[in-house]
Order: structure tokens, then C-alpha cells, then sequence
């Protein structure tokens, strides 16, 4: 089995890349869209100082790719390990491609000085008890460190049950102390300080299963980058603020990430609300004023993907408010690299 290196301008590489994880997402979720041709070529082309990426294809020699594989390397925090994503299509399974780039993944990781490889992996609740994903992590030195589901949204939400929760964050303790805004990104300059200090909250207040997880270094140049490649993917983003009204400062926030090209579905991304500021219905207010900005950007969008680690449970108990159903078994998973 051969593993190699795509290269960002190989167009055709990148293609049969991801049309191989696209099969493989749509044999475990066939209603679902995951990345795009879009989104791998942005990744693979993407130059910035905040992260990088790197594409890897298993086959034989000569012939067509069997599995793939994406390296994401944090590049100013977090350096002792990499995000990976492994796919292999499900026609060509158990030939050894996946070993092959666990593999090669660990070779390329070691060698740039990380010291682990952190994935999740997600399969519908009904599959999950006999998934292979199991075996093979274990097979190939994965440790689970853990437990999550993914969860889904219908749209509309019921009106009685939207009433209701906006009636439950009227009436939250000093509701008057705060005021919601909306937008699409990027986001106004005059909030990226406060952006910068939600996000590095949230980079350790989201559970990751990795107990060497880092405070991550925001500042203005990564959110430019960040929206230069949301740009190159095509996707657009959505989101929803609380500002306390004495000091002026935004205290909670929440995005969801649309597509042009995915009319129907959105992904909600991270919520997050500054600790001292917990405990008056910020979390759900912000997510129900977002949902509202999402009718009027996207109305075509049926489907909201969300996902949750199951020690999360201020998170989850908001989503479950909100008719969120829970939708797959995920597991963070773990390999611990040996010394190059």
C-alpha cells in the first residue's frame, strides 16, 4: 500500500480526494453533506500563521485512492498535537489503506514534533454498538479519552415551543442588563477585542477529551484568516451577540456556518458565554436570535447539525430546549505518539 502527499495545485488529486471521503460520509450518513470539493481545496491551499493542513492518499501503486487522509497542524498554539480526518471508501475497505495513512500520519506528525493525534468520530446512534471505527482505533493505537453525540435540528422550530423559550429568556435575572445583535461576518471591528476574548474563553471552556489542551491565541490577524478562508470554502457565517448594556462589553456569542452550495442544512458552531456572566438565559437567547437571523439570510435551511461532548451538559440541556435530537454516537479519540 502506498501512501502520498497531495499537493495543493494537484486539481485533479484534489477531487478524486474528496470524492473518496465524500462516499465514505455518505455511506454513514446519507441525508447529511459533509466537506466539499470546496472546502479541501481551501484547506490544502491555505497560507497563514494560525494553522495549516496536509492531504495524504492511500493506494496502490498506480491505481486509484483507496483512503485519504487530512492533517490539521495548530500553528501558534496547542503545537503537541494534530487534528486528523481518515476516510476510506467503503468499496475498498479492509485492505489496509487506513493503516497505511494512520501510519504515515504518525510518521508526518512526529516529525513536525507533535506528540499526539486527536480525532472524533461520529456514527448514527443505531450503528454505533457494532461500528468498525471501534476496532480499528483501538487496532491502530486510538485510546478513547471522550464520549459525545452529535445532535440535529428540524426547521421551523414549533412556535409554541419558540414562545416559550423566548418568554424564558424575557424573564431571566437581569434580562434588561443585556441586549442581543445579530449580524453575518466578518464581524465589526469594533467588537474584535471582545471576539478575541470569546474565543480564547471558548478554545478551553469546550470540553475536547485532550488534557493537554492550551488557551488558544486569538488576536486580529487569525479572525482575518480565518474569514479569508471561510471565503475560499464558500460559506458564510452567521452570528448572534449579548451585550451588557453598562460596560458596552459582548459577553456571549454564537455562529452557524451556511453554504450557498448546501441550501438545506447549517452547522451551529460554538456558543460560548463569559463565566461571570453565566446563569441569565445568555446561551439561549443568543442561539434563538440567530435561528431568527438564519430564517431571514437562509430560509431554505431544514437542517441544523450541532454536536456535544456528554459532559456538556449546560450546552446540552440549552439544545435539548430547543427540539435538538439526538442524532449519533461520537467518541473523541486519542493516539499518543512515541519520541521521533
Amino acid at each position: 500500500m502506498e501512501v502520498r502527499h497531495i499537493a495543493p495545485n494537484d486539481h485533479a488529486a484534489l477531487s478524486e480526494w474528496a470524492g473518496v471521503l465524500q462516499a465514505s460520509d455518505k455511506d454513514l450518513w446519507p441525508d447529511l453533506t459533509g466537506y466539499e470539493l470546496a472546502d479541501i481545496r481551501a484547506f490544502a491551499r491555505f497560507e497563514g500563521t494560525s494553522r495549516r493542513w496536509e492531504l495524504l492518499a492511500a493506494g496502490e501503486p498506480g491505481g486509484p485512492m483507496l483512503g485519504v487522509g487530512m492533517l490539521e497542524f495548530p500553528g501558534r498554539d496547542n503545537l503537541h498535537a494534530a487534528e486528523i480526518v481518515l476516510a476510506v471508501h467503503p468499496e475498498h475497505r479492509r485492505r489496509g489503506a487506513g493503516t497505511a495513512i494512520v501510519e504515515r500520519m504518525a510518521e508526518v506528525a512526529r516529525a513536525d514534533g507533535r506528540r499526539s493525534l486527536n480525532t472524533i468520530v461520529d456514527v448514527p446512534v443505531a450503528a454505533a454498538a457494532e461500528h468498525a471505527s471501534v476496532y480499528f482505533a483501538s487496532r491502530t493505537g486510538f485510546e478513547p479519552t471522550m464520549p459525545g453525540h452529535s445532535r440535529h435540528l428540524r426547521l421551523p422550530m414549533d412556535g409554541r415551543r419558540t414562545a416559550q423559550l423566548r418568554a424564558l429568556v424575557a424573564g431571566a435575572r437581569d434580562a434588561a442588563a443585556y441586549r442581543v445583535r445579530t449580524f453575518e461576518t466578518p464581524w465589526p471591528l469594533e467588537f474584535l477585542e471582545d471576539e478575541c476574548a470569546l474565543l480564547r474563553v471558548m478554545s478551553t471552556d469546550e470540553p475536547a477529551g485532550d488534557g493537554e489542551r492550551e488557551e488558544e491565541v486569538w488576536d486580529e490577524e487569525r479572525i482575518s484568516e480565518g474569514d479569508e478562508l471561510l471565503a475560499a470554502r464558500g460559506v458564510g457565517k452567521l452570528a448572534a451577540v449579548a451585550q451588557h448594556v453598562d460596560s458596552g462589553r459582548l459577553v456571549a456569542m454564537t455562529e452557524i456556518l451556511v453554504a450557498d452550495s448546501v441550501p438545506h442544512q447549517a452547522w451551529q458552531m460554538i456558543t460560548v458565554v463569559l463565566p461571570d456572566h453565566r446563569g441569565h438565559r445568555l446561551g439561549l437567547a443568543v442561539k434563538l436570535a440567530n435561528l431568527e437571523l438564519l430564517a431571514e439570510r437562509a430560509p431554505k435551511v431544514e437542517l441544523i447539525v450541532t454536536g456535544n461532548a456528554s459532559v456538556n451538559a449546560p450546552m446540552i440541556a440549552v439544545n435539548d430546549m430547543m427540539g435538538f435530537e439526538v442524532a449519533g454516537q461520537g467518541m473523541f479519540w486519542q493516539k499518543h505518539l512515541s519520541p521521533a
